[in-house]
Order: structure tokens, then sequence, then C-alpha cells
């Protein structure tokens, strides 16, 4: 009897771990956003929730026994970008950490500040002239990152999700030309992805003023008529936008600026800015397109 009571608790007891919810722990928004989408089912965690600059930002306490509660089940996605990224990458490597790691420069697509679309690996080990601020929101990198994630947890994602983002690639991916500026830096990469490539982008880096060739050549491109696309992924692009558009005005354009907000939804949020940006530019994407 005693014996059939201890299988019984030890069963309960995996059953208990089987039935939690996997757990996904990201670094960045919107990487946040888009998994919940993608795994409504699985437990989407952001380190950095609340963070004024995720950059800056150092594992509490409490992170750190998250984070080594975890595990194989579970799975980390890192840019590998901040110094607490590089502190959990240590940890999943001396095994103080046992769930699956995805290093996203491994996988991902970036862009150059030339608009060249290159694997880091390839590039360059110092990131030098590389826009490392996608955010996970570039569609190419989200169906690598579904899918790695995927193979990672054996979590299936949700097919609704898929074909959403499936159906918006065809319609959108490369359906628009011409100049734009990217007033965020992580603008770049949805500028390019609906075929825009010749784009001037006007913050490179958070907290770092634009240089005088980027402001000018954003000015320009104002005047012109282009469209100005800002992303948000935490309410930080606001200040930026508002900057952006009193510099422009001061210097006598008057900017046609497009706010992409990342900060709560994926899919709706891809859509509605692309509806935005056909009619800033007057450019419908084509019939054929459409039917795609």
């Amino acid at each position: 009897m005693h014996g059939r009571g201890v299988w019984i608790i030890t069963a309960l007891l995996l059953l208990a771990v089987f039935a939690s919810a996997q757990k996904i722990v990201v670094s960045f928004p919107a990487y946040n956003i888009i998994l919940k989408e993608a795994f409504p089912n699985a437990d989407v965690i952001l380190l950095t929730k609340g963070a004024s600059d995720p950059h800056e930002y150092q594992l509490t306490p409490e992170d750190l026994q998250m984070l080594k509660a975890l595990t194989e089940r579970d799975v980390i996605v890192s840019s590998m970008h901040a110094p607490f990224e590089l502190r959990i990458a240590q940890m999943v490597e001396n095994g103080e950490i046992k769930a699956k790691f995805i290093d996203l420069t491994k996988i991902q697509w970036y862009l150059t500040w030339d608009g060249e679309l290159v694997k880091l690996a390839e590039h360059s080990h110092d990131h030098g002239g590389v826009n490392m601020h996608d955010h996970g929101v570039f569609p190419p990198n989200v169906f690598a990152l579904v899918d790695e994630v995927s193979k990672a947890t054996g979590l299936e994602p949700d097919q609704n999700f898929i074909q959403k983002l499936k159906q918006l690639n065809a319609t959108y991916a490369d359906k628009f030309s011409g100049k734009a500026i990217a007033i965020t830096p992580t603008a770049q990469y949805i500028l390019y992805w609906l075929g825009f490539r010749d784009v001037a982008v006007f913050i490179k880096e958070p907290g770092v003023p634009p240089s005088p060739a980027d402001l000018q050549k954003a000015l320009q491109y104002a005047k012109e008529g282009a469209p100005a696309l800002a992303v948000v992924v935490r309410g930080e692009a606001l200040k930026i936008v508002d900057n952006f558009r009193a510099k422009m005005n001061e210097l006598g354009a008057q900017p046609k600026i497009i706010i992409a907000d990342f900060s709560k939804n994926y899919l709706s949020a891809l859509e509605n800015v692309t509806k935005q940006i056909a009619a800033a530019t007057a450019a419908k994407p084509t019939e054929t397109a459409q039917q795609t």
C-alpha cells in the first residue's frame, strides 16, 4: 500500500510538470508579443518588462531564481546584444540553466545601415554598420524564430498565426518602392520588407542623435513627400517621433509620419502599417498580389 502511494504521488507530480505551460523567456520586446501570438498556450516571459532601457538591464535575484528553475522543456530566446544576455548564455553553457537556448544571431537576417541584408556570421564579428534593432518584427525572421522555438519545445505554432503571416507576406512583401524615412532603427526592417530600398535612417542607436548627414538625408526625403515610419515596441519611439516632427518643421518640412505600434499585438499592427504606408504613398499593391 505504501509503495502504491509513492507511485501515485510520483505520477501526479510528473503529470503536474508536464501539464504546466512551457516557458519561453525573451530578452527584448516585441519578441514576447510575437511568440505569444504564435504559441498562445505557452507562458511567454519578457525579462526586461518595465525597463526604461533594456540594453542596460541587470538580472534581479528573482530573474536568476526563475531562470535556474527552467527545465529542458523550456526555451530562452536571446539577441546576444546586451550584457545581461551574455551572462545568461554563460550560465546555460555552465549548466546553471537547463532550458534550451536560441541565439538569434545564428538564425536571423540583419540589415546594414546601407540597406544590405546579411547573415551576421558572414558579415562581421564586430557588428559595425549593422542594425541590431529588428526587435523580432521583420517577417522573414519571424518565420525562422517560430520554427526554431517549435523545434526546441515541441510546441506546434498556432496555424491561424502562420497562415495570416504568410498571407500578409504574399500580399505586401516587396510591393512598394521609392524613398522612405526610418525614424527609428526598427522601422528600417519593416520598410525593407515592404520593398523600400532607398531609406534614410534618422536614429540609428537609442539615445544617440542623428548625424548631420543622416539629418540632412531625412530632411530631403521628407520634403520630397517620402513616408516616415516609426516602430514602437515599448513606447520609447514616441519621444523620438516628437523630436523628429519638431526638427523637420523647424527646417521647413511637413513629414508624413506613420507609427507602427507592436507593443500590444503583432499581426494586426503589421497589417495596419502596410495599409497606412499604401495610403501615404498612394501606391496600392497590385491586383495580382492581393489575390495571392
